[in-house]
């Protein structure tokens, strides 16, 4: 067991280190991200993502003493912090006052990891298997929409979600929180828009592009959502953009009865994924 560290001052260059993970320039440099609060550490250090440490308010009544303890069983470092310390690190105005540091995963490796649990074989006896089911989220900014995109996909079952061209970054703070421990287990890549969509094209030439348009002919479920399949998500003003929305296959609506023009990016990303599984529990393919 670790003995625990106890860390005073803003300025501790593990303390900065760990402040600077909130900004996306930091978060690429150490390639780790921020968990904040009791229940996505909890679901951190029970995921297949890499905790590398766990860090607590010192002064707060409550240190979660289990969570201290599984992480220091499991041979994570934990660190007690100061209250300046500590607030230099969180993310949010009232903190439950537990984080934990851990990297960002790599979505092919996580992947061969599920992959080998689903099917209870040994490492290395799985390889990454076909993104057969996607979601990408083509500028979709508001970090909320983009938590709760990703907690969908993983709920609705598809195999990863893309962050592309002028979507916020997955692993911000905001985005971890937003989408309740769904980066924990389902992959999650940036990439550019129209260089994903070519690239799954290429793997799956048969495949469907779905482009969701409350001006398409096509009632989501009145479209056959047969595997393969990649949802293209657009953002909250401006839609998808047009050099990805030409790679599309297909374009459908959600049928709306009331008088709202239009579904925020997040909801209608959701209906869609839903109807793709329900339709693929009817027949049995999930």
């Amino acid at each position: 067991m670790h003995a625990v560290m106890f860390l005073e001052s803003p300025r501790n260059p593990r303390v900065k280190r760990w402040a600077d993970l909130k900004t996306r320039k930091g978060r690429e440099a150490s390639g780790e991200f921020l968990i904040e609060g009791r229940r996505l550490v909890r679901a951190a250090l029970a995921s297949p993502i890499e905790v590398t440490a766990l860090l607590w308010h010192a002064g707060g009544p409550d240190p979660a003493p289990d969570l201290i303890a599984q992480a220091e069983a499991a041979g994570i470092p934990a660190f007690a912090l100061a209250p300046a310390a500590f607030a230099a690190v969180a993310d949010t105005v009232t903190s439950q006052g537990i984080l934990a540091v851990a990297r960002i995963p790599d979505p092919d490796t996580l992947r061969m990891r599920q992959d080998r649990e689903a099917a209870g074989v040994g490492a290395g006896a799985a390889g990454a298997s076909a993104v057969r089911t996607a979601l990408l989220l083509d500028g979709v900014q508001d970090p909320g929409n983009v938590g709760t995109l990703i907690r969908a996909a993983e709920a609705f079952g598809v195999d990863e979600v893309c962050c592309g061209t002028g979507t916020a970054d997955p692993f911000s703070p905001k985005v971890v929180r937003a989408a309740m421990g769904g980066l924990f287990h389902l992959p999650a890549r940036v990439a550019d828009s129209v260089a994903y969509v070519e690239a799954w094209r290429r793997a799956h030439p048969g495949g469907a592009v779905v482009v969701t348009d409350a001006a398409a002919p096509v009632d989501c479920a009145a479209w056959t959502w047969a595997t393969p399949f990649l949802v293209v998500v657009g953002g909250e003003a401006s839609g998808v953009h047009p050099e990805v929305e030409r790679l599309a296959t297909a374009r459908v609506r959600i049928p709306m009865s009331g008088r709202a023009e239009s579904l925020n990016a997040a909801m209608a990303g959701a209906i869609v994924l839903y109807e793709a599984q329900r339709q693929r529990l009817t027949r049995g393919e999930v």
